[in-house]
């Protein structure tokens, strides 16, 4: 078995000895987790509902007849930027060559998870954020940075010439900042 799929088949064997409730998809905050939680593995996340998709980078669901953003994962696949502690541009999925797939790179789409997120801007509805930090000797953590809201996105053409989306997304205020939150776990 790779060594990537190990987190998940154990998620599956907790799952089927009924030690993991399936949570319920949900809006904002999920009960017991704080700012500065750092997970290992993506399956964790799935575990406490904080993130559901072990691949995709936006997790949503239905709410009322819309499609709305739960949370994103900045796991450095796509060119997502942070332009302050504050703010993060987030690049919308699809479209882009991921995984070794031959496939040529074509234009993103406004559906799925990217639709979620123009539709979470138009609600004003927050969105969970979680960043993939490198750590000491290559270590990688997941760690939750908290809420944040779609305050616009645009439609830009990359190097290739097709067309991305770019969501800048903002932190909620009043909310711990994830670096003081990082040094006060230390």
């Amino acid at each position: 078995m790779a060594h990537w799929r190990v987190p998940m088949e154990a998620a599956k064997v907790v799952k089927q000895m009924l030690k993991w409730m399936e949570p319920e998809k949900s809006l904002g905050p999920i009960c017991g987790v704080q700012i500065g939680d750092q997970f290992k593995y993506r399956s964790q996340l799935k575990m406490i509902g904080l993130h559901f998709q072990l691949q995709s980078g936006i997790d949503y669901t239905n709410i009322e007849g819309k499609n709305l953003a739960l949370s994103v994962v900045d796991a450095h696949r796509y060119s997502n930027k942070s332009a302050s502690s504050d703010m993060l541009i987030y690049c919308g999925q699809g479209g882009l060559k991921f995984l070794g797939r031959k496939f040529p790179p074509e234009d993103q789409k406004l559906k799925r998870g990217n639709l979620a997120l123009k539709n979470s801007m138009d609600e004003r509805t927050p969105v969970r954020v979680i960043r993939k930090l490198e750590g000491l000797k290559k270590n990688e953590v997941f760690v939750y940075d908290g809420l944040y809201v779609v305050n616009h996105y645009k439609e830009k053409r990359n190097e290739e010439g097709n067309i991305v989306y770019k969501f800048h997304l903002h932190r909620v205020p009043g909310q711990p900042p994830l670096h003081q939150m990082m040094n006060a776990s230390r």
